[in-house]
């Protein structure tokens, strides 16, 4: 008697047609911005039918809320995922600066950007996203430092303002590269960002050093 199919658990199912509806949606936003998502094309850029879609989701608002956080968990893992000791190893400062641009070239950084844009006029987006920033925020200037410090780097305040100044100067290159005009090339930003990154952790460096010869 031939072997019956495996079939997945129901639960099992359910868990993949969930992580399929939220990375469509994720696409959705990147394609057409978010003020033209629309439910039923995030079911079939999902693969799922609508029937499915509206099971786990049943309004827009519901799945974009749920959108914001599976995109939180996303940068999330793609900062952990760079930021790694092995990653490390070389110069701390230029392999950091380095890394920590991996984190505006993919789409959930333009997603990160149509869920802002739509926020300024939609009063509960703006609370979600806000909320959003704030953990991403909190999250990778902890695992920054952490990491940086483990590597031998100063004070983890001066690293956390190194992060927050060098994050800042990114979004502003990254938005420019959104609509292409003839920009600077990206290394040229990049390597002034280590300029002045080595120029802001120098005095640190140079006591950490005279505490270690005394």
């Amino acid at each position: 008697m031939p072997a019956q199919p495996t079939r997945r658990p129901v639960q099992a199912r359910s868990v993949a047609t969930r992580a399929a509806l939220l990375d469509a949606a994720i696409e959705s936003i990147c394609a057409d911005g978010y003020a033209a998502v629309t439910t039923s094309e995030i079911a079939r850029r999902a693969g799922v039918s609508r029937g499915a879609q509206l099971h786990h989701f049943p309004t827009k608002a519901e799945l974009m809320t749920a959108a914001i956080e599976h995109l939180l968990a996303l940068r999330v893992q793609e900062f952990r995922e760079a930021f790694t000791a092995e990653a490390l190893r070389g110069d701390l400062v230029d392999d950091g600066i380095d890394l920590l641009w991996t984190m505006f070239e993919g789409p959930a950084f333009v997603a990160w950007v149509e869920l802002w844009v739509a926020a300024r006029t939609d009063p509960d987006l703006a609370v979600a996203m806000a909320d959003m920033d704030r953990r991403f925020t909190e999250e990778t200037r902890l695992l920054f430092v952490e990491l940086t410090r483990g590597a031998g780097a100063p004070d983890p305040g001066e690293l956390e303002m190194v992060r927050d100044l060098v994050f800042a100067a990114m979004e502003g290159v990254a938005l420019q590269r959104l609509v292409p005009r003839g920009q600077r090339p990206v290394a040229d930003y990049l390597r002034l960002l280590k300029e002045l990154a080595h120029v802001v952790l120098e005095p640190r460096d140079r006591s950490a050093r005279r505490t270690e010869r005394a």
